[in-house]
């Protein structure tokens, strides 16, 4: 029998497999590399589904795994119900590469910001079925250029001043003496004491601007023997008195009679008292209060003598807020832009702090100087 040569069957035809793009929590290599940068990570797929995440990411948003993992990036991170208007994730899945963003996030009440980048990963084919974004904390770098940009004002303004602050003062004086000459002169004239009197007070804006030029120049303190910050205070409110009594302005003082001897130079002190003073009262329009507090404060382990002055005026709008230490930014008319500025710098050259907080109606300045 011969034999046959069969041949084999035809084998079935199997369909191609299709490449699965993998997501990336797949890798445990990359989980770890995530988890080891000091940065917040997400990952997140074509419908804003978080698919991965590292652990400085669940730090930021102070949730646990299995509520972060496969909700909306827009729902766990800025509690939302639809993508936020600033997002970059579009561009990115149609192959652009946008610039990065700053956003503002407040954590535990205090406001943060961060430059948010976003970056596309790829399967074998091209195509973009999951993002990367990349949250880094910049709060302290813009802090920094902004003390920095600061720096640089403050010296060009101390260049100006120390050329002509001195030019400026002597014709003032001599102009103030004669105007004062001529109210006595001409006491019987109300004419005449009326004009006398805004030229005297023009006269005494031009002397506050020019010292607040000095004060903006820092120059060298000179700090005393340890005394009483309440002597200080006290000679502050005795100059402003007269405004607060003007405007029917009722002024509460509440001083700690234990409050210990600091050291700190009695002149700039006064200067930032007397400034604050002043925009206590230019704050009230009419018949408010003013309540001045010292006390015993502890603030970073270390112990300060504070100063609060509180009016009852009409508050420090949020987009002012921020600006309100910045050089020649003011929101009064006939402002300088200088005043808070040299609060600060005479506050920080003492060790100290000054601090302001305002709501729709009132505002609080809090300044502490040292215990040492």
């Amino acid at each position: 029998m011969n034999k046959q040569s069969i041949a084999p069957a035809p084998a079935k035809l199997r369909p191609k497999k299709k490449n699965a793009s993998k997501k990336p929590k797949d890798s445990p290599i990359l989980q770890s590399i995530f988890n080891g940068i000091p940065d917040a990570i997400l990952v997140i797929d074509r419908n804003f589904n978080i698919v991965m995440f590292n652990n400085a990411m669940q730090k930021f948003l102070h949730l646990p795994k299995e509520q972060i993992e496969g909700s909306n990036c827009y729902t766990v991170c800025y509690d939302t119900s639809h993508a936020c208007s600033d997002c970059q994730a579009q561009a990115v899945l149609q192959n652009m590469t946008p610039p990065s963003r700053i956003r503002t996030c407040f954590r535990d009440n205090i406001s943060r910001q961060f430059e948010i980048w976003n970056f596309p990963i790829r399967d074998e084919n091209g195509e973009v079925n999951y993002i990367i974004e990349y949250m880094k904390d910049i709060t302290d770098r813009l802090r920094m250029e902004k003390e920095l940009m600061q720096a640089e004002r403050l010296a060009i303004i101390g260049e100006v001043a120390a050329k002509t602050t001195h030019e400026i003062r002597n014709p003032l004086n001599a102009m103030e003496g004669a105007a004062h000459y001529l109210l006595n002169e001409y006491d019987d004239d109300p004419k005449i004491q009326k004009y006398l009197g805004l030229i005297k007070e023009q006269i005494s804006r031009l002397d506050n601007i020019a010292s607040n030029l000095l004060g903006a120049a820092k120059p060298r303190l000179v700090m005393g023997e340890k005394t009483l910050i309440n002597s200080a205070l006290l000679k502050s409110i005795d100059i402003v008195e007269y405004i607060a009594r003007d405007k029917k302005i009722e002024m509460e003082i509440y001083l700690d009679e234990n409050l210990p001897k600091i050291r700190f130079d009695e002149a700039k002190i006064q200067q930032v008292f007397i400034n604050i003073l002043r925009n206590a009262c230019d704050a009230i329009e009419d018949s408010g209060k003013i309540e001045i507090t010292g006390q015993l404060r502890q603030r970073t382990g270390e112990n300060f003598v504070e100063i609060s002055i509180l009016d009852n005026g009409v508050g420090i709008s949020p987009e002012d807020s921020g600006k309100l230490f910045d050089t020649f930014y003011t929101t009064k008319e006939n402002g300088t832009g200088l005043g808070l500025g040299v609060v600060k710098d005479i506050m920080k050259s003492h060790g100290g702090y000054v601090f302001i907080e305002s709501q729709k109606l009132g505002t609080c300045v809090s300044m502490g100087l040292p215990i040492r």
